[in-house]
């Protein structure tokens, strides 16, 4: 019999791992973690974009981003509207979550970045929007 550990039982796993004595905490987007952005799991590889063979879309700490609450709907919103985008985030969640370890710098400086361009879509996205809806 197989045992599969909750995504609450990940991310406190995912916490030992990439925030041992760290107070204050990023997610894998680069924003804080607080009383009213509390961490989620995200799925790196979801089983409807994967055959069945490919990936292990299970939760486990290897499939999983540490995500604020904030930053999860973010980036289900850009899944929708840029799906380039949003799969150039999960490349980084996938070498951050592999890693096993802190990020490095390098790795924060894409995720600003990112972070930044993810941003500006969304704004953009909202203005074309509301132009079509006059």
């Amino acid at each position: 019999m197989s045992y599969t550990k909750s995504k609450q039982q990940i991310l406190k796993e995912m916490k030992d791992i990439y925030y041992k004595g760290v107070s204050e905490r990023l997610d894998w987007m680069g924003y804080l973690i607080t009383e009213d952005n509390k961490p989620t799991y995200h799925h790196i590889y979801k089983k409807e974009y994967l055959k069945k063979e490919d990936k292990d879309y299970n939760a486990t700490v290897e499939n999983g981003a540490y995500l604020g609450k904030r930053s999860h709907e973010m980036l289900h919103k850009l899944e929708l509207i840029d799906h380039d985008l949003y799969e150039c985030w999960n490349d980084i969640f996938y070498v951050i979550a592999n890693m096993r370890v802190k990020p490095v710098q390098d790795i924060w400086d894409t995720i600003f970045k990112l972070r930044d361009i993810s941003e500006n879509t969304l704004i953009e996205h909202k203005k074309s929007k509301s132009k079509i809806n006059k």
